[in-house]
């Protein structure tokens, strides 16, 4: 055997070592990858949630002052009609709060009793 051919063999033994590292290198770099994806997975799902929340509350807040605002207008006399156009709402939402109404007050007038 000549020199060259120590220096191909060295070569090719260079080179398994080095496709060996690359393999472990890439399978470390799989689960990194595979960890990463499951934390923006999570983080992903907690502003969904969160952003759900949210929108959920301003419902609530806004429910509440529009509540007020067709009690109060149909306590002055206004009518269902009215209070739709004035508050941009439909008028059967403006049914629903005003039965909603009606049963928190016999709720409260029944238990006072």
């Amino acid at each position: 055997m000549g020199m060259l051919d120590y220096i191909v063999i060295g070569l090719l033994a260079l080179l398994v070592l080095v496709l060996f590292g690359l393999i472990r290198e890439n399978r470390k770099l799989k689960k990194a990858n595979s960890l990463l994806n499951e934390v923006l997975e999570t983080k992903n799902s907690t502003i969904a949630n969160l952003e759900a929340s949210r929108v959920a509350v301003k419902e609530v807040i806004e429910n509440f002052s529009v509540s007020d605002e067709v009690i109060a207008g149909i306590e002055a006399g206004e009518s269902r009609e009215g209070i739709s156009h004035r508050l941009g709402i439909p008028v059967s939402r403006i049914e629903l709060i005003v039965k909603f109404d009606k049963i928190k007050k016999e709720k409260v007038t029944g238990s006072e009793e």
